[in-house]
């Protein structure tokens, strides 16, 4: 079952002084097939597709799927590699994309609220998931002097209202960047949020 709502619904929000804002990053983006092509995306934050791929799973026409995802990457919501000698896509990890995210949910992720609250720690660098499961996720903290009773509160606030558990590990900057060495990790494909103009 898809997460996301569907284009049609989408106009059915209310739109309020609190929100405009946010709306304004999604005006460009009322087309079902971009919705369709972004939904993709967001279920699978860190994850790379080919042009074919986007085009096979969103059902659009790979002629609009490479204009749409063109498009996209101008605007900031994707990003593109090259593997090989062929253009990869996946999710721009930034506020843009997490203020897409949080209008076009049909209700409440537990941990994309965990992921939310995080984004306000200036010294959170990135967060890893590590695994994830129906009732739980495991997750990394690169950062410097977090405050774990903070985390923790957070983390246990959710376990009551969603019955889902966020076992969380810290790391510092240094230790990522080291770890980073060891492709094995795979680290940047497990990233799901990253800080803007983070080094």
């Amino acid at each position: 079952m898809k997460t996301f709502i569907k284009y049609e619904n989408l106009h059915k929000q209310k739109i309020t002084d609190n929100n405009f804002e946010k709306m304004d990053a999604l005006r460009d983006l009322f087309d079902e097939r971009i919705i369709e092509i972004m939904t993709l995306f967001m279920e699978n934050p860190g994850k790379k597709f080919f042009l074919s791929d986007v085009a096979n799973k969103s059902k659009v026409n790979i002629t609009t799927t490479f204009r749409i995802l063109n498009r996209l990457v101008k605007k900031g919501f994707i990003k593109s590699s090259i593997i090989g000698k062929t253009r990869a896509y996946e999710l721009e990890q930034n506020q843009k994309t997490m203020q897409l995210l949080k209008l076009l949910k049909k209700e409440d992720d537990p941990l994309q609220t965990f992921i939310e609250f995080m984004s306000n720690f200036p010294r959170l660098k990135k967060i890893i998931l590590e695994s994830r499961e129906k009732r739980g996720a495991k997750v990394v903290l690169v950062g410097n002097f977090l405050s774990k009773e903070k985390i923790e509160k957070k983390v246990n606030d959710i376990r009551d209202k969603y019955n889902f558990y966020i076992k969380f590990a810290e790391i510092s900057k240094d230790q990522y960047t080291k770890l980073k060495g060891f492709k094995s990790y795979g680290l940047d494909e497990k990233t799901i949020w990253t800080k803007e103009n983070s080094d």
